[in-house]
């Protein structure tokens, strides 16, 4: 509310997203579900709703909210998400699936009043004209496939003069895109697969649909094992833009309590409070689905996986928990290790030669050993080919030197073939690097890349680390230190001193701590994890 424009004028009644300086309707909507809900709260659990603001005042913001939103909403019913997507269907289905709740548990109590009665009816009619939007509208991502499906097929039912299971039964004849894992084809732990999962709950709820359900059951199952302990998501694999950051996913609360529900799964409980604790996200949507079905009681046995290692060949992961420890490898990524552990943080694991621009580590295959994994880089994957081209004997056309490439004979030189491995320990986990295949003498480093804000020690140096820093661990044992957590890593390697090796990926928001090689290879690196005084 603080937000919203009050004042007359064109943006009245619509909330202004700071980062960008405008009012907008997705804000504008979530003021209004929020707002909604509150009221709905108090006419259905009147003793147990919050008392501030007045309903004077929250149907007063939300009559200027819905006035917004019928100013801004496109001739097709359509809404516009103002950094990318204009005249959108997926985001008036973002829209309709916050709305709904507000008319299907608004709709009988609504002759209690009139102001009540004129706010839900602009809802109404705001939330039946994007419903005819999204029918031809079309969308761009996978899980806007989902989030339109699921909004039409609620939305149809409490408008049901509107025809949308043609359209309906064409998105979902595509089928759900999960692979083995249960992991969508968007693979964002952190954000996506909350939108798609609830999508996919509402599909089930009000359309009957039991692979829907399935889906997310798989889904959210994945998703017990990507979490930390202390509630945030592994990202690594994401191919959105959650990728590598540490969200609390507090759009998954809603479709665990709701898979819960029909699965009876007290892991999925379990979850939805164990997210619910540390996010208080998604609190509208909760509220809809309790004020429908009541309070839930949660056990506190912590059912969901906290001891564990396990590889997700599908989804290109191996993720182990060992209480306090998270740690995950990734498949087709120069990014191969992560590990979290309390406030200490290693947020990767990089290796790399000095070899034609074709030296980077990248798992090109992960392999289950033991209860641990290892990753091969085949040295293929890249544009340069080591080795050197011979002249074509004719004219070459400069705007096609790299097309022609191919067509060059060459004298090859052998890919940089190597492994690492990744074993569980005692405390941590021993890395085992070595080289395959390759020239001799070539430089080769193994890049640790630590989050900002520890101290970095050694058996007689100790200091601020900062991000950016390159810190070369020649020999011996090293401790990354976050307050009481501690991440130690050793022994050290120096075979050369270069701060920016060629080709090598650069770690500016990181602090770097190198290990330095010449091939051939053959090094144990022990990570061990502890609290300190």
């Amino acid at each position: 509310m603080e937000c919203q424009v009050t004042e007359a004028g064109p943006n009245q009644g619509g909330v202004v997203r700071a980062d960008w300086g405008l009012a907008e309707p997705t804000g504008t909507v979530g003021l209004t579900a929020a707002a909604g809900l509150l009221y709905l709260s108090r006419a259905i659990r009147p003793h147990e709703a919050p008392s501030e603001p007045s309903n004077e005042v929250v149907l007063d913001r939300m009559r200027l909210a819905a006035d917004y939103l019928a100013r801004v909403q496109r001739p097709s019913g359509r809404i516009d998400l103002r950094d990318c997507n204009y005249d959108s269907a997926p985001d008036a289905a973002f829209a309709v699936q916050a709305l709904c709740p507000l008319i299907e548990l608004g709709r009988p109590i609504r002759a209690r009043s009139t102001a009540w009665d004129a706010v839900l009816r602009s809802v109404e009619r705001f939330v039946r004209a994007a419903l005819v939007g999204m029918l031809d509208g079309g969308f761009h991502t996978p899980n806007h496939r989902w989030v339109m499906a699921a909004a039409m097929t609620w939305a149809g039912r409490l408008f049901p003069d509107v025809d949308v299971q043609p359209v309906v039964r064409a998105y979902l004849a595509e089928g759900f895109d999960l692979n083995e894992d249960g992991a969508y084809t968007e693979q964002s732990a952190g954000l996506y697969d909350g939108i798609c999962d609830r999508s996919l709950m509402l599909l089930h709820q009000y359309g009957g649909n039991s692979e829907a359900l399935q889906a997310a059951c798989a889904n959210l199952t994945l998703n017990l094992h990507l979490l930390h302990p202390d509630g945030t998501i592994e990202t690594g694999a994401s191919r959105r833009q959650d990728r590598g950051q540490r969200p609390i996913p507090a759009a998954l609360t809603l479709p665990y309590l709701m898979a819960y529900d029909v699965v009876q799964d007290s892991r999925f409980a379990e979850a939805a409070d164990f997210l619910w604790a540390r996010s208080q996200g998604d609190a509208a949507g909760l509220t809809w689905y309790l004020l429908k079905r009541g309070d839930v009681e949660v056990s506190s046995g912590h059912a969901f996986p906290f001891d564990f290692a396990r590889m997700f060949p599908a989804a290109g992961l191996w993720r182990s928990r060992r209480g306090a420890i998270s740690a995950t490898a990734f498949r087709g990524q120069t990014n191969l290790f992560r590990l979290i552990y309390g406030r200490a943080e290693l947020r990767g694991v990089r290796i790399s030669q000095s070899y034609f621009g074709a030296g980077r580590f990248v798992g090109d295959e992960m392999l289950p050993e033991g209860s641990g994994c290892l990753l091969r880089s085949n040295g293929g994957g890249v544009v340069h080919r080591p080795g050197y081209d011979f002249p074509m004997g004719r004219p070459v056309d400069p705007s096609r030197w790299f097309e022609i490439r191919s067509e060059r004979e060459w004298r090859p030189l052998p890919p940089c073939v190597s492994e690492l491995s990744i074993a569980e320990a005692d405390g941590g986990y021993d890395l085992t690097y070595r080289t395959l295949d390759g020239m001799e003498g070539v430089t080769a480093q193994l890049a640790l890349d630590f989050a900002p804000g520890g101290v970095f020690e050694t058996a007689d140096t100790c200091l601020e680390a900062q991000p950016g820093q390159v810190l070369f661990l020649k020999s011996g044992y090293a401790a990354m230190r976050y307050g009481h957590d501690l991440i130690e890593v050793g022994p050290g390697a120096h075979a050369h001193r270069m701060w920016a090796m060629r080709d090598a990926e650069t770690a500016p928001e990181h602090v770097r701590v190198l290990l330095t090689f010449e091939t051939p290879v053959q090094h144990r690196l022990r990570i061990r994890c502890r609290r300190v005084p």
